[in-house]
């Protein structure tokens, strides 16, 4: 990992390697954010700034750079959520292990994985050491949500915030790593949300483009049949019911585009950039009234689906509710 591989975030590393050529490195961080949002990756190139030996960090070449890179760093231990949240055995034993000296340079760094999902005993254990850090150690934990740890161990670290990428940042990046044309990596830059690990997921997975095309050919289908023939759709639903909130909230995301369309007639607002011819056609039909009215069923039936309602019932009556959307929201399919 260099410089090249971190796109974007440029204000946020000169930050950090200005604390790193400073000597103003303190022994505990929360690089916090949401899922996705590269916390991960910006951490661990601060942890490798800080272990590097040359003076332009990291250099890329030194033994120290090397061994990161490779995953084989004596001086870097990562604690990691087991799926059962990070243990109070976890932290004990890191805390064993803490103050043995480092094995070949002057810091050991420790990257607590998921920090947040640190039960309380954990957390408190992990406290001790914090009041109380080795002079050789950098602790780093990684949270989502800074609100799950203890206001004492939040106080006793510095906090970072790892900001969401621009479009523009994300679709480098997708084109970087997945080689996708232009037009593609528009689309799914925005419909990343800023978040790295998000965006690449999207468009690395099959499934995922075959659901944007299954969830607007059913918008297609319903905006033009009838009621019975829009029953007929529930059967796409059965067969992908352990994947419904994704398809109801990709559904979401084509009315949301729709809505923006019919204000601003396109442009760089929407998302799926590369369906306009599409959703021209369905803003001929359904009107904002409708759009809207569809968007609160698809809500009202997320509550339901959540609450463990019948689910076959319940999505026939959301097909039922947007075959019939401007009858129901009180008003017409027209251009308007």
């Amino acid at each position: 990992m260099d410089r090249s591989d971190v796109i974007g975030q440029s204000a946020l590393l000169k930050d950090l390697r200005g604390l790193v050529d400073s000597g103003r490195v303190v022994h505990s961080y929360i690089f916090h954010g949401p899922k996705g949002v590269g916390k991960r990756t910006i951490s661990s190139f601060f942890a490798k700034m800080i272990l590097c030996r040359e003076k332009d960090k990291p250099c890329g070449y030194c033994k120290s750079c090397r061994q990161f890179d490779s995953g084989n760093h004596p001086d870097v231990i990562k604690i990691k959520d087991n799926n059962k949240g990070i243990r109070i055995e976890a932290i004990r034993e890191m805390r064993e292990e803490i103050g043995i000296k480092p094995f070949q340079g002057e810091i050991k760094v420790y990257i607590i994985e998921d920090g947040d999902t640190m039960n309380p005993y954990a957390q408190n254990a992990l406290l001790k050491t914090l009041e109380e850090p080795p002079e050789h150690s950098v602790i780093i934990i990684l949270a989502e949500n800074v609100a799950t740890l203890l206001p004492t161990i939040v106080s006793r670290c510095q906090r970072i915030r790892v900001p969401r990428l621009t479009i523009a940042e994300m679709a480098t990046l997708i084109k970087k790593e997945i080689g996708s044309t232009e037009e593609e990596a528009q689309v799914f830059a925005g419909l990343s949300q800023g978040l790295p690990g998000r965006g690449l997921e999207l468009a690395r997975s099959k499934e995922y483009k075959q659901m944007r095309q299954d969830t607007l050919g059913i918008l297609e289908r319903l905006s033009r049949s009838s009621l019975s023939e829009s029953i007929s759709c529930v059967d796409y639903f059965m067969d992908n019911r352990d994947n419904i909130v994704n398809i109801l909230d990709n559904i979401e995301q084509w009315l949301r585009d729709l809505m923006v369309f019919k204000y601003s007639n396109g442009g760089e607002l929407i998302l799926n950039k590369d369906k306009l011819t599409q959703i021209h056609g369905l803003s001929q039909v359904f009107t904002t009234q409708a759009v809207q009215y569809i968007i609160d069923s698809i809500e009202d039936s997320k509550r339901k689906l959540k609450a463990h309602a019948n689910f076959q019932l319940t999505i026939e009556n959301l097909l039922i509710r947007i075959q019939g959307s401007g009858e129901y929201a009180g008003g017409s399919r027209s251009k308007i």
